[in-house]
Parts: C-alpha cells; sequence; structure tokens
C-alpha cells in the first residue's frame, strides 16, 4: 500500500468580505472554508487543510501555504493547481503545489515570515485603493516614524503589542527587519501614493503587526514619544499606548522555510 503524499499548496487571496483564513464555528466565509470546498468537489472527498498561519478578516495573502494529504494522486500536480483555480472563487488563486514531508508545519517550520502594511496619507483617500490599503489624513512626522520602526527591532517580549484571544504559550518574539518607506503612485493615479511599513520576524502574535503600526503613526502623530515605545519593549506592562491599526492594508508578502 502506497503512503499518501503530503501536498504544500501555494496560494494568494483578496481578504475582503473574508473572515480571515481559519474556518469559523458560526459559518462565516473564510478562506480555509473556500479552500475546502475546492478540495471536496476535486477528490470528492473531506480534505483537512493546514494553513501558514491565521489571518484577521480583510487582510490579504500575497504567498500563502496550504498543506494536505491527497486522497490520491494528480499528475502532474500542475494539473491540480489548474483545477483547483476552477473550483475557487477569482478573490483566491492557487499558484504552485510541491510534495513535502509527512510531517511538515507551514507554520512551526517557517523561518520567517513577511509582512506589509500599505497606507496613504490624503486629505481626501482615494476611492480607488479603500480596500488595498488604509488612509492617515493627519500629518505625520516621517522620521519619527523611521526611529520608531528601528526601535522594534530585536527579541523582545511583545505584551504591549497584541491582542488578547489567543492564549500564545509566550509573547516573546524577534522581529529581523522594521522599516518605512514610500511608493510612487501606478496605473496612472488609481493608485495613490502610499507608505509601505514591511516588517520581518520569526513569528507574529494576534493583531501584533497592526498593534505596531498603530505605534508607529502615533509617534508620526506626536502623540506617543520613542521613549514610550521603547519603555513597552523593555519593560511591557500589557496596556496599548495607541489603537491598534485597521485590517485594511494588511498583506501577509512571504513566508520563509
Amino acid at each position: 500500500m502506497k503512503l499518501k503524499r503530503m501536498l504544500k499548496l501555494q496560494i494568494q487571496f483578496n481578504g475582503s468580505g473574508y473572515f480571515g483564513w481559519q474556518i469559523q464555528k458560526n459559518e462565516q466565509k473564510t478562506i480555509q472554508q473556500k479552500v475546502n470546498e475546492a478540495l471536496y468537489l476535486i477528490y470528492k472527498n473531506q480534505v483537512k487543510t493546514q494553513g501558514s498561519g491565521r489571518t484577521d478578516a480583510g487582510v490579504h495573502a500575497l504567498n500563502y501555504y496550504v498543506v494536505f494529504e491527497e486522497p490520491f494522486p494528480i499528475r502532474p500536480l500542475s494539473n491540480l493547481v489548474k483545477a483547483i483555480n476552477t473550483k475557487l472563487p477569482t478573490s483566491i488563486r492557487a499558484l504552485s503545489c510541491e510534495v513535502v514531508e509527512s510531517q511538515f508545519s507551514p507554520t512551526a517550520m517557517a523561518k520567517s515570515k513577511e509582512y506589509r502594511y500599505f497606507f496613504s496619507n490624503l486629505k481626501i483617500p482615494s476611492p480607488f485603493s479603500e480596500h488595498l490599503m488604509s488612509n492617515i489624513s493627519y500629518s505625520l512626522d516621517e522620521k519619527l516614524m523611521h526611529e520608531a520602526c528601528a526601535l522594534f527591532v530585536g527579541r523582545y517580549d511583545f505584551l504591549s503589542f497584541h491582542c488578547t484571544g489567543s492564549d500564545p504559550k509566550s509573547t516573546i518574539r524577534e522581529v529581523f527587519e522594521c522599516e518605512i518607506f514610500k511608493e510612487e503612485m501606478s496605473m496612472g493615479g488609481v493608485i495613490p501614493e502610499h507608505y509601505v511599513i514591511r516588517i520581518t520576524g520569526n513569528g507574529f502574535l494576534k493583531q501584533m503587526v497592526r498593534s505596531i503600526v498603530g505605534t508607529i503613526w502615533a509617534v508620526g502623530k506626536k502623540k506617543v514619544t520613542l521613549k514610550e515605545v521603547r519603555e513597552q519593549l523593555v519593560n511591557p506592562t500589557g496596556k496599548h499606548i495607541a489603537p491598534v491599526a485597521p485590517a485594511v492594508g494588511l498583506v501577509k508578502f512571504s513566508v520563509n522555510y
């Protein structure tokens, strides 16, 4: 009897209108639900899937990985990718598929993850980008935001920069990179000039990236000082010093194995 293969499916999705990756008990629409439905239509069997981490409602992913055991082989795997795309809504696309070891975990085996948060700084936000990025209408001090980004790089207890509800074993995480930069308008102005906050790390707590972004904004607005940010990293109290940024604008950019 041949052992069934474990497959790693690479997908990307527009999270607008979805309640994150993970299936919800209240049957709200999620990415995992749609992927499972597509696999059922192909294999005529319920397929158990595991994703490369949770996402909040409305969050997008450029590169996301789904692991599952195939009920029976479909060769070549490029045909499976094509078949999955015929069963998925157009807001979710399968990109590639490969065989991995039977014990492969898309969360535990990730060496690093990268998130990018996109936001414009316009008095009148663009109607074309409302599902792609947030907009901050007040003035921001760019130099202070750069300095705030640098503070988050390192291994810290991010107790004050996450939201309760996930019950992690530890709130200690390491951020490898945190930077902010501008991107010019594109598509003839349909996509306006905007900022990108890029964060890479060995893992992230629930809403940790959004909390960091909200704090960087507060520093840029001069509502929170760099000293206050540093204090919450070195001696965390568990209290947020700034509002959490909206989900709109956050993209799970890549996972490195």
